[in-house]
């Protein structure tokens, strides 16, 4: 199935991530179909998306028209099988716990039309285990969402062992179509880079926090105010690269931790970052101006945001006539 015509979406599962899932579909102009077990369920999905599509018009992301538009695709079922039969695509975002996406996943596989595409929600598990029970494995793939699904870009598109590749590029097309930027990984990927990522800067918290270096007030304060803004425009390794390798190297070695061999290896060969054009990334002259006017507009509009809502001071310098 080529990603045009997966028109028809079934979302199992409409609690904060699976809402906004629908919510990112019906937007998009594909029909939903939002499942819940229990009718109250249903209606707190419903409360969840009317609030979120509010916001999203409040801050001109969505015209109001285009809002009621996709409201009006959504539709809430208590009923698995009409959440599933017909569908061109079904995710599931179930409770984090294997048994019960097995269980999901075997019931979806029997409702499901040939050529539909299952994808999972999971944060840690492996697909190719949530496929275990399934007869078509083969179109069974991880799509995991990152929290609000329908305002953060990124999905992980993973795949099970046996996995069509079409499959795949089906839906790395369709999240391209509806707006994302998907991630696709060459195989199975329990718990995949993004958590694996957030779970080593929370444990580092966790450790600061719990050695009286910090108050949790101030590691927030650090990472909203300081390491976030930049990490949300340059990434890891642009920031490496920004920053200077033998900078980082000359860091670890004050501190007394190692130097990691694939950066003492690059410093050794002079690849430094911007400043000597090579680094994880070749850079340009061209390309080092314009990474650098693209960090300080980002930059700048963040801190532009915050003066106006009064969460930063305005210096008085800039009050001034």
């Amino acid at each position: 199935m080529e990603s045009r015509q997966i028109k028809r979406i079934g979302v199992v599962g409409g609690g904060a991530m699976g809402s906004g899932i629908a919510l990112e579909f019906a937007t998009a102009g594909r029909q939903v179909t939002l499942y819940n077990t229990r009718s109250e369920s249903s209606a707190q999905a419903q409360a969840r998306i009317e609030r979120d599509a509010a916001l999203m018009v409040e801050t001109g992301l969505l015209s109001p028209a285009r809002a009621s538009a996709a409201l009006g695709r959504i539709r809430r079922t208590t009923v698995l099988a009409e959440a599933v039969a017909d569908q061109d695509f079904v995710i599931e975002s179930v409770p984090e716990d294997l048994a019960l996406k097995q269980r999901v996943f075997q019931e979806l596989d029997g409702l499901a039309s040939p050529g539909t595409i299952l994808a999972s929600n999971t944060t840690a598990l492996s697909v190719t285990a949530i496929a275990r029970d399934c007869s078509r494995p083969e179109r069974v793939l991880s799509a995991h969402y990152y929290l609000p699904a329908h305002l953060v870009p990124l999905v992980d598109v993973i795949p099970g062992e046996k996995t069509s590749p079409d499959v795949v590029e089906a839906t790395r097309l369709l999240l391209e179509e509806v707006g994302k930027a998907p991630v696709v990984f060459p195989r199975d990927v329990p718990g995949s880079v993004g958590p694996r990522l957030q779970q080593a800067l929370i444990g580092e918290a966790l450790r600061i926090v719990q050695e009286g270096v910090a108050t949790p007030e101030m590691v927030d304060r650090i990472i909203t105010q300081g390491i976030g803004r930049r990490l949300g425009v340059t990434g890891a390794f642009d920031r490496l690269d920004l920053a200077g390798l033998d900078l980082l190297a000359a860091i670890m070695r004050g501190s007394g931790r190692p130097v990691p061999p694939v950066i003492a290896q690059k410093v050794e060969r002079g690849e430094l970052g911007l400043k000597s054009g090579q680094g994880f990334y070749s850079w340009t002259p061209e390309a080092t101006a314009a990474f650098e006017e693209r960090v300080a507009r980002h930059l700048s509009s963040q801190l532009r945001e915050e003066r106006a809502a009064g969460r930063l001071r305005t210096p008085s310098s800039e009050t001034e006539p």
